[in-house]
């Protein structure tokens, strides 16, 4: 089948590092997206539980037209986010409904009134996915905790130059207990395949291996942040 692909209608975040950090899965020195990685010890919890509100910053610099940004530019928007119901605390970051409580406080500011909500319907993540992008909205997916001993997670895959989706050679192991946002859905022969920004990345999630993942007994949290 011809590869078919539902997406945002505008350029997606761009941040500019400079020799600072460098993209692996873009072919220029800025960023798919923001990265939790680039705050350090001075901004508390945001390395490593800060990944809700990188989404929810990336989702409000789209819709209000910014998404060509310097590093400096980037992360004091981000910290000038982290108050109020979207602090990233110690041990949970953002939890879910805080961060929908938080997000439709900043739309809301910026004039856009919208529901903002997480969905509990598995059946329903894919058609609201593509929903959401076809009214032009990033949308913030959760790959939540495995209460098992067992290593359980997604695989984050790249594209290579015969445009396959293969697992990265920069990065190993599986992913889970952390937010990401969808900027795309690619359906083709190799079946359909999340475009999603994490880290600063481009990566692409299998739809089959999230389903399996979030079905697994033991597994909690895993949906979207709904805005319509």
């Amino acid at each position: 089948m011809a590869e078919k692909r539902i997406g945002l209608k505008s350029e997606y975040i761009r941040v500019s590092c400079g020799n600072d950090w460098w993209s692996n899965s873009m072919h220029s020195n800025c960023s798919y997206g923001g990265n939790q990685g680039w705050f350090g010890d001075e901004d508390k919890y945001l390395r490593p539980m800060g990944c809700g509100l990188i989404s929810c910053a990336d989702i409000l610099l789209y819709k209000t037209g910014r998404v060509q940004l310097t590093k400096q530019e980037y992360t004091d928007y981000v910290r000038s986010l982290n108050t109020g119901s979207l602090t990233v605390g110690k041990r949970l970051g953002v939890n879910g409904l805080s961060l929908a409580r938080g997000l439709k406080k900043k739309l809301k500011e910026l004039g856009m009134s919208a529901k903002v909500c997480w969905c509990f319907s598995k059946k329903k993540i894919l058609p609201r996915i593509k929903m959401m992008l076809e009214a032009d909205y990033p949308v913030t997916i959760s790959v939540g905790p495995h209460l098992g001993k067992k290593r359980l997670g997604v695989e984050f895959y790249t594209r290579n130059s015969k445009n396959e989706f293969v697992l990265p050679d920069w990065r190993s192991g599986l992913v889970r207990d952390h937010y990401v946002t969808v900027t795309g859905v690619i359906e083709n022969d190799d079946g359909i395949w999340l475009e999603i920004s994490s880290w600063g990345e481009k990566y692409y999630i299998s739809w089959n291996e999230y389903t399996r993942y979030i079905s697994l007994w033991r597994t909690f949290f895993s949906n979207i942040m709904l805005i319509n």
